[in-house]
């Protein structure tokens, strides 16, 4: 009985404590109603509040420059709830714009500049030109085409078996792009690159390319007492819209190249890209804020000790075919470059680089071969991007310095 009693007891507290549940809110509507306080935003709100300036960046993947340079980025930007960089490794650049597109949380990502020239003529993305833009350029990546010492030429590949990166990677269509343009037929192999090393190394392949900035760690497995050693890669008249030229010696790679060698490439650019948005979106504000501080902190990003790369880092050079976000664009406009020539360097008479006689850095006169060759890179450089010309000259004798040391 004792226990009944007590359960009984029990129970009638439970709903008078109901009750007063119930009745209390009744009460309170019919006094005067009460002050409400809008708590503090705590939990999953405080985190969303803190991620409405949380951009993530695609990279080109883990054997590229680009995923230390994201790094570099996180580390110097990264202010809080202001500003927070997420490195996200990518695949290849194709996938990075599909990415860029339509994945959530993409909002940066590095691509190859003639990605855009590639969907274009694939026609995989109606109105490409529209939907994706460009921050800056970023910095070249060299083509590398490392094969056995008994090829001495691109052409001498014909028909043999040349590693052009995973199927569907930057690598590999950039790879089919400058072999056709040389009309040189080969055998493409799809693999990741250390796979092509070895495969290079016993002979079971004849080539590999690498599209990447040097130095690349790819090939720090294998030297030219391997019997192998990089080929040139012409500079074709073909080749300027897409590409630049580039130079490989010993201080970028001192165990495959010898100390008076030169090899002569292709560059293709890096270039920072965005999806389009209209300003006043969140989109469009999450990619100003950024735009605000990595321009104003390029500077600090160029010491070391991080990447080398950074060095080549110039927003106001164009890009040939790209549009640019328009807060890049409006930055760059209310931060004129100081007016700078690279050392040694003397332009032309006449209204600009290029203009009259083009002379050479320390005023010697150019050869007619070179004053053509710089002649057709501004022309073809300007033709799409309307650039600046005198940042298209200075990068063009950058090139030729390297080259030229002496």
């Amino acid at each position: 009985m004792g226990f009944r009693r007590a359960l009984l007891i029990f129970s009638g507290l439970l709903c008078l404590t109901s009750g007063a549940a119930v009745v209390a809110p009744a009460a309170a509507q019919q006094g005067a109603p009460a002050t409400r306080t809008e708590p503090a935003p705590s939990g999953a709100n405080a985190y969303a509040a803190a991620s409405r300036f949380t951009l993530g960046f695609l990279t080109s993947g883990v054997e590229g420059t680009s995923l230390q340079m994201a790094s570099d980025l996180a580390r110097g930007l990264n202010d809080g709830p202001n500003l927070r960089i997420i490195p996200m490794v990518g695949e290849n650049s194709i996938q990075n714009v599909m990415d860029l597109l339509f994945l959530k949380g993409a909002d940066l990502a590095v691509v190859q500049s003639d990605v855009l020239s590639q969907l274009r003529r694939g026609k995989r993305l109606p109105g490409i030109e529209e939907r994706l833009q460009y921050v800056t350029k970023l910095h070249s990546e060299e083509f590398h085409v490392l094969a056995r010492m008994k090829y001495l030429c691109l052409a001498d590949l014909t028909g043999r078996k040349v590693n052009f990166g995973l199927e569907g990677s930057g690598t590999a269509f950039t790879a089919d792009a400058v072999f056709g343009i040389h009309q040189v037929k080969v055998q493409p192999q799809y693999m990741d690159q250390a796979t092509a090393i070895e495969k290079l190394k016993s002979g079971e392949i004849d080539a590999t390319v690498l599209v990447s900035g040097k130095p690349s760690a790819a090939f720090d497995k294998i030297t030219h007492e391997d019997r192998v050693h990089f080929l040139d890669v012409e500079f074709s008249e073909t080749l300027q819209k897409d590409y630049l030229p580039a130079i490989m010696t010993k201080d970028d790679y001192p165990r495959l190249i010898a100390p008076n060698e030169t090899v002569g490439t292709v560059a293709v650019s890096t270039v920072l890209a965005v999806a389009s948005a209209k300003a006043g979106t969140e989109q469009h504000r999450k990619v100003t804020r950024f735009v605000e501080s990595f321009f104003s902190s390029l500077d600090k990003l160029r010491q070391a000790p991080r990447h080398v790369k950074w060095q080549e880092v110039n927003p106001w050079l164009p890009l040939s075919g790209w549009a640019r976000f328009s807060s890049a664009q409006g930055w760059l406009q209310d931060h004129p470059q100081p007016a700078a020539q690279p050392a040694g360097a003397v332009p032309g008479p006449g209204s600009g680089p290029g203009a009259g006689d083009t002379l050479l850095p320390g005023g010697g006169a150019a050869p007619d071969e070179t004053r053509a060759l710089v002649q057709r890179f501004l022309q073809n450089q300007e033709a799409s991007s309307g650039g600046n010309r005198e940042e298209l000259f200075n990068e063009f004798v950058r090139w030729y310095q390297q080259k030229n040391p002496n």
